[in-house]
């Protein structure tokens, strides 16, 4: 006999099975009864001796207070007075036409029924007994047979396993999303398009490492830009925003955990993860609930994004009938700004119920400790700052050639190439998509080297504005392309782009990607090994790496 649910009992029901236990409880505690004994207890109760020997038999069988409980009026749960023919087409019917991707509903269900008992000679059943028989189905059988077997999955399998990071860095969650707020044209102030937020979050202590925004799409360089800025300190970067707040995360962090996207496997990632001794955990396939520290961080920082102008919302229904192009009113750099300010002002100030404190408490607790925790003290800090964004650049393996390295069909040198003019094996070298003019080679010494154009003439252009003018170039019939054909077809595009700015949101987007390409005084830093001289070192001096790299956009 399964329990009722007890909240389902009546008071009156209740006190009465208290009445008969006491006496059902003596009789089956005497293991020498007589049917004198049952009658006793029977004239007690007012039942006959019968009565009494079932309620002795049941209480016997599970000595609890609910096996007393009055029995209900009506037939039992489940009886069926349908014919076993007709329960026979309500359960094929459910499996042919209910139970598939189409997703048909209980009354289309119920039409189908009632069309094959028609067919059959049987009395057509009501909707509430066809109802009966599809929820008398498991639940994850229904999800999975019109849903899938992975909505199925996410619903009904235990999520089992966790994520442990008991002191500040030892696992970072590093995620994308697009920003639910359209950003305008710095000069126009004409919208543009939604950019792409890149947060990374310290999983122990809810803090926010670092974040990148661009204009473009998740890549290898935009987990480059937000892992760098998450591990370098952030006091010239907030100081440069004119953010009046503390944001102390800074360090190497210990472990990433990633999902499984292209651009958190790429080589330059993997390389540059060993190169610093941390470590990388993909998420195991099919378990979204082990990036649930990231996805709330994500969800938290869109709810305060609403509260903007030009802002999508989450959903149709929540923007009703608001434009947002015609709300817009803020630049990408000026949404990277309030950014900083929500994160470093307000969200780690904030109080966290996972956590019972605050984001920026439970950080300096993490490194300083206190009574009851042990502090992990402070983090491995980046020594070279410059070197740790490039080691996580893309990669490309390039031969040294007598005219130099070409790369993306452009010509690079530097005087240090002689040394290594016919050397048999391919040489690594990075790229930052933002600024095609500069790209670095690693030598057999483990140091960088800086190569630029061997045209020092050629302006500097990014990777995306590289790709339009091939496309340009092959739509016009030049399978051979160079080097020279390339930057005049980059130098038309940007003239046609300034001078349609007002036209087309397309072209106003690739004029903001434009616009922030690394400015001209980062292609007169110095050539070669940067310990080789000091030439223009004060230049390079004036701006840190992360104040630089938030001031291009990324491919």
């Amino acid at each position: 006999m399964s329990t009722p649910d007890l909240t389902m009992v009546s008071e009156a029901d209740w006190n009465e099975a208290r009445r008969r236990l006491p006496v059902i409880r003596r009789l089956a505690e005497n293991r020498t009864r007589t049917r004198a004994d049952v009658v006793a207890g029977a004239a007690e109760l007012g039942f006959g001796a019968t009565q009494i020997y079932a309620f002795l038999r049941a209480y016997l069988d599970d000595p609890r207070l609910t096996t007393l409980l009055p029995a209900g009026c009506g037939p039992p749960w489940g009886y069926s007075k349908l014919k076993a023919e007709v329960n026979a087409v309500i359960e094929e019917a459910i499996d042919a036409v209910y139970l598939t991707r189409q997703r048909l509903k209980i009354v289309d269900l119920v039409a189908e029924v009632h069309r094959q008992c028609v067919a059959r000679g049987l009395a057509k059943p009501g909707r509430k007994a066809v109802t009966a028989r599809v929820r008398k189905r498991p639940a994850r059988e229904i999800v999975a047979k019109r849903e899938g077997r992975k909505a199925a999955r996410d619903r009904y399998v235990p999520a089992i396993g966790s994520l442990e990071a008991h002191w500040p860095l030892s696992l970072i969650q590093i995620d994308h999303t697009l920003v639910d707020v359209i950003v305008v044209d710095s000069e126009t102030r004409t919208s543009i398009q939604r950019p792409w937020l890149t947060l990374a979050i310290d999983v122990c202590t809810r803090c926010v490492a670092g974040f990148h925004l661009s204009l473009e799409p998740p890549s290898a360089t935009s987990v480059a830009l937000c892992l760098s800025h998450g591990a370098l300190a952030k006091d010239s970067w907030l100081a440069e925003r004119r953010i009046d707040a503390v944001w102390p995360v800074r360090g190497i962090p210990e472990r990433l955990h990633l999902d499984n996207a292209k651009e958190f496997r790429s080589e330059a990632l993997k390389r540059g993860c060993e190169q610093y001794g941390i470590a990388i955990d993909h998420r195991p396939v099919r378990t979204p609930h082990y990036g649930g520290h990231i996805e709330r961080l994500i969800g938290t920082m869109m709810g305060k994004v609403h509260l903007l102008p030009g802002t999508t919302f989450s959903n149709v229904q929540a923007k009703g009938d608001l434009n947002p192009d015609k709300t817009a009113a803020m630049t990408l750099e000026e949404v990277e700004r309030w950014l900083g300010h929500a994160i470093a002002g307000v969200y780690h100030r904030e109080l966290h119920r996972g956590i019972a404190m605050t984001p920026l408490a439970a950080w300096e607790r993490g490194i300083a400790g206190d009574d009851a925790t042990l502090g992990r003290g402070e983090p491995t800090a980046v020594a070279d700052p410059r070197r740790f964004l490039i080691d996580f650049l893309p990669i490309e393996r390039r031969l040294i050639r007598r005219d130099g390295v070409a790369l993306h069909s452009i010509a690079y040198w530097s005087d240090v190439l002689s040394t290594w003019i016919g050397h048999p094996e391919p040489m690594i070298v990075r790229y930052d998509p933002r600024d095609l003019s500069r790209i670095y080679l690693l030598g057999p010494d483990g140091s960088y080297y800086d190569l630029s154009y061997r045209d020092l003439r050629r302006p500097a252009i990014s990777l995306w504005e590289h790709r339009l003018a091939l496309k340009r170039l092959r739509e016009d019939g030049r399978m051979q392309v160079d080097e020279a054909a390339i930057f005049r077809t980059v130098e038309t595009m940007r003239a046609i782009a300034d001078d349609a700015v007002h036209a087309s949101k397309k072209a106003r987007r690739q004029r903001a990607r434009r616009l922030l390409v690394a400015p001209a005084v980062q292609r007169d830093l110095p050539q070669g090994n940067p310990a080789d001289t000091d030439i223009c070192r004060e230049v390079g001096d004036e701006q840190q790496p992360h104040e630089r790299m938030f001031q291009v956009e990324e491919w």
